[in-house]
């Protein structure tokens, strides 16, 4: 296990690409499942359980919809499963990283902690972006820029679908 964790370290070190990753539907489950929980952490402080578990299911379903898209258009469709584990274990190791400014809570998180998720974030999009860029086979300003939409348009439709409290 400590193996796969390294390969997904280095992949979001921009050390590795995506077709490293094993092809194996056993590592898919897992990392299903390893995303599903993180994911859970991250949303369980501000909602109640069966929201939060309805919120991580819409996000893996996106994910999942997304990945197998951009494969479908471009015709890459036998690298799914390598895709889609690289966006699942690339997020769940970023977003365990963000689960300490994530527990915080905006209200009162302190500059340090909203400095850190925004380096987060943009670390997220340049992974995402990596992972595209190798995926699509396409430089990686096309993989930034598709990466760029994906953030943003899961973010708002997330946002759209879940409103977040107001005070």
């Amino acid at each position: 296990m400590l193996v796969v964790l390294r390969l997904f370290w280095d992949i979001c070190l921009l050390h590795r690409p995506p077709q490293d990753i094993p092809y194996s539907q056993s590592l898919l489950n897992v990392l299903l499942l390893m995303y599903a929980m993180v994911a859970f952490l991250a949303l369980s402080p501000s909602d109640n359980a069966v929201k939060t578990m309805l919120e991580v299911t819409v996000e893996m379903s996106l994910i999942v919809i997304f990945v197998w898209g951009i494969l479908a258009i471009t015709r890459h469709l036998p690298r799914f499963k390598q895709t889609l584990c690289a966006f699942l274990g690339t997020d769940a190791l970023i977003s365990v990283l963000a689960l300490p400014a994530l527990a915080i809570g905006s209200e009162q998180a302190g500059e340090g902690a909203m400095i850190a998720m925004l380096v987060l974030m943009l670390w997220h999009w340049v992974v995402v972006g990596h992972i595209v860029h190798h995926a699509l086979s396409q430089s990686l300003w096309v993989g930034l820029s598709v990466a760029f939409l994906y953030c943003l348009g899961f973010f708002q439709l997330m946002n759209w679908l879940f409103p977040m409290a107001s005070a």
